[in-house]
């Protein structure tokens, strides 16, 4: 597991710990991931934009709309 895939797993269980049956889904999913383009992808086209917006403040970026 890589880095991003890993910042996607733990803000989705801080935002979803009350939901076991998604998390355990969107988990399953992001293991599936080879490497940290996967995990992008998933973080473009998956993620809504509370996550999106989370992870990057975890990773210290600035999101410009």
């Amino acid at each position: 597991m890589n880095y991003v895939t890993q910042t996607i797993i733990d803000i989705l269980e801080e935002r979803f710990s009350n939901d076991k049956p998604y998390l355990s889904e969107k988990i399953e999913e992001l293991m599936t991931h080879e490497n940290k383009y996967d995990g992008l992808n998933f973080l473009c086209t998956k993620a809504d934009s509370t996550t999106i917006s989370m992870y990057a403040q975890k990773q210290n970026l600035l999101l410009r709309t």
